[in-house]
Order: structure tokens, then sequence, then C-alpha cells
């Protein structure tokens, strides 16, 4: 019987200052697709044949306000919702409005154990006689059946969290590390997956004053990662983390940070998880080679 849980990262909102530096950000640096109709108070960005996998929204934070989760069907759906209820937890379903413009054939609600907003759904609208077109020579990115990339979010409450995620919405831990040295503080992380993808959801704490750590995107070709750094140091923006290779996704990337503040760690070559030979460990570094903190 296949188990109940989240399958994907569908998409994320973020909240910022500055709408119209994001878009500039997005398009001419990590080459996302901007959609038509967007502005300088709301825009959207595509990375595959999905309408939007992020929503810029025009606030204060500077941070993720929402985070997207997929699953395969509405029998998922209404079973996480039960779970969650049964839980303590407030679920509201979405209405057909809210289901439209998030492109969907159903919505649910609820907040997580750190405060974050969360919205459950299945049966994204995905327009594929309308390809991603990236602004630049790219390859694409890797989604599909993994969904947008992965999450870093920084909580207090780590253990509570990952609970929450586990054993409500069937994230499994694919790892952990505790180091140190991360950037000269210690740093302890949880690595979850839903999908093959090594991890779509990372927690820890950081003394950073944000919950979005970072966002990952994944790139299909290699020479799309280089292509990108060139363009970090074309446009000016400021490459957070050198290049590096992680030690438990395998991934090979940098870090750049966005006009909210958040990195984006923009990869290649992402370990996908065999589950009947997958082990769980615990590493003391984050990377096998180079990741150095390039800022304080």
């Amino acid at each position: 019987m296949t188990q109940v849980q989240v399958k994907r990262l569908a998409y994320i909102q973020i909240e910022t200052e500055d709408v119209g530096a994001w878009v500039v950000f997005a398009r001419d640096v990590l080459a996302c697709e901007v959609v038509q109709g967007s502005n300088d108070r709301e825009a959207w960005l595509r990375v595959d044949d999905r309408p939007w996998r992020i929503h810029l929204t025009t606030g204060p934070r500077n941070d993720i306000v929402v985070l997207g989760l997929e699953a395969d069907c509405l029998e998922d759906v209404e079973a996480m919702h039960a779970r969650l209820a049964e839980a303590g937890h407030a679920v509201r379903g979405g209405t057909a409005e809210e289901c439209r413009a998030r492109g969907v054939q159903a919505l649910r609600h609820f907040v997580d154990p750190a405060g974050l907003a969360v919205e459950l759904s299945f049966g994204s609208l995905v327009r594929p006689q309308q390809p991603f077109h990236a602004p630049v020579a790219h390859g694409g990115f890797v989604t599909d059946t993994q969904g947008l990339g992965h999450v870093m979010l920084v909580v207090e409450n780590v253990a509570e969290v990952q609970r929450f995620y586990c054993g409500l919405l069937g994230f499994t831990i694919s790892d952990y590390v505790s180091t140190r040295d991360y950037g000269g503080r210690q740093g302890d992380f949880v690595f979850m997956r839903c999908n093959e993808r090594h991890h779509s959801l990372a927690i820890g704490f950081l003394p950073i004053g944000r919950r979005l750590g970072h966002l990952m995107l994944q790139v299909r070709e290699f020479d799309d990662v280089g292509h990108a750094l060139d363009r970090v140091h074309r446009h000016g923006a400021l490459q957070t983390r050198a290049l590096g290779r992680h030690i438990n996704d395998r991934m090979f990337s940098f870090y750049v940070r966005s006009p909210s503040g958040a990195q984006i760690e923009y990869g290649w070559g992402g370990l996908e998880v065999e589950e009947a030979s997958h082990v769980v460990r615990t590493y003391d570094v984050t990377s096998a080679w180079g990741h150095q903190h390039l800022t304080k």
C-alpha cells in the first residue's frame, strides 16, 4: 500500500520590500522566466512548464511566507487533513478562488510549529504547450517528480518541526549534519525527503533573523552552474559561498544572496536516493570540499 505523504515541493511565496529588484535578479542571474502580468508589486517566476513556481509579493518581511507542498491525489490530501486535525492543528480548505489562483484542484491551509504558513495541494496546472523559456541560454532545471528544488528553513524548535513534517506529512529523514564550523558557528541540520531528491526540506537553527535560509535550484547541465556564477559577478550580485560539493546530497553548487537577503543555492548533480539501500548518517561537515563562507 502506498504511503500517504507529501510528494514534492510545489512552490513558495516570498514577501520582499523590492519586487522589482527580485525580478531583475531572478531573470538576469538565475535565468528564471518572468510571467507576463508581473509588476513591481507582485510577480511570478517560472522554471519549468508550471505556470509559476515562485510568487513574489510586496511587504516588509523579506522572507518566505508560504511553503507550497503537493500530494499525488485528493485522497492523500484528505488523509493528511484528517491527520493534522486529529493532532490538533487547524486546517482550512481552500476556496474555489484560491484554487484558481494557485492553479490546483484542491488546497488546504495550515501552519507549521515554527509559524510558517503551509499550503497542501494536488492536481497542479501544467502548460507543456508553453515550454519554459529561459531569458538566457540555459539547459533548464530539474523539477518534474522532484518538485521545485529544496528549501532550508531556520527554526528554533527543530525537533518539534521535524516530527511535524515526518509524522504528519510523511517526510523521511535522509541524514543529519552537526558541525562546529558553519561559517564560524555551530550548525545542526536535519535533511528530509519526500521523493527521490535527497532532500526537499532541511531545517536547523541559525541566528540570521529570517525563516528562509536558502532556496536551492538545480540545473540539468553542469556548465549552467558556471554560466550562472559568471552572471552573478557580471550583474554585481553578492556571492555568499564558494563553489563546492555538499557531502550528503553531492550537489555541486555555489550560493548567492537574493535581494530579500535569503541565499539561493544554484547547483547540479544532486543525489537521487535509492530507498532500498539508503542509510541515515550524521556528518560533521556540510561539504566534501569548497563552499567556503565568503560573507559574515
